[in-house]
């Protein structure tokens, strides 16, 4: 499963965020069930429930003394929870994932959200800060990395 694509959204009075209908039958099983976990960058990631079972497989197989093994742990397992999409296709975003994520509370109004698609997982982004992100990144430096692993 390749997941892509970006999809602007907003984030409703309830802290939900749609997600979208394209994605959806490709992250969501039978149940309805996904799991939200942190990103290394400022953004919730959503995980199937197969695709998150992948992730703690590697992870657990990694070696548990290491440093950085110890923080995907922490990012990755501990920080993680299984969460139901509504009738609606909504998820709900707890508020210390918003935290981290830089999503203001939806007291403040309308919250502009891109929910983009990255290979195995969506990662949910405040806008604002999607595109702060990716507006350092050129077609160029994208083509040169494709050239660096082979492809011209």
């Amino acid at each position: 499963m390749i997941l892509s694509g970006i999809y602007e959204n907003t984030i409703d009075t309830k802290n939900r965020v749609v997600v979208p209908q394209e994605l959806r039958s490709q992250v969501v099983n039978e149940a309805g069930e996904v799991w939200l976990t942190y990103s290394p960058d400022s953004c919730i990631r959503i995980y199937s429930v197969e695709a998150y079972e992948k992730l703690l497989m590697s992870i657990h197989q990694a070696q548990v003394e290491k440093q950085d093994t110890r923080v995907l742990q922490h990012i990755f397992i501990k920080a993680a929870r299984k969460a139901v999409l509504d009738s609606g296709g909504r998820v709900f975003l707890p508020q210390e994932m918003r935290s981290w994520a830089k999503i203001p509370d939806t007291a403040e109004g309308k919250i502009e959200t891109a929910v983009v698609g990255n290979d195995d997982h969506l990662e949910i982004w405040l806008k604002s800060e999607f595109d702060a992100t990716f507006a350092m990144f050129t077609p160029e430096m994208g083509f040169a990395a494709l050239q660096s692993i082979g492809f011209s």
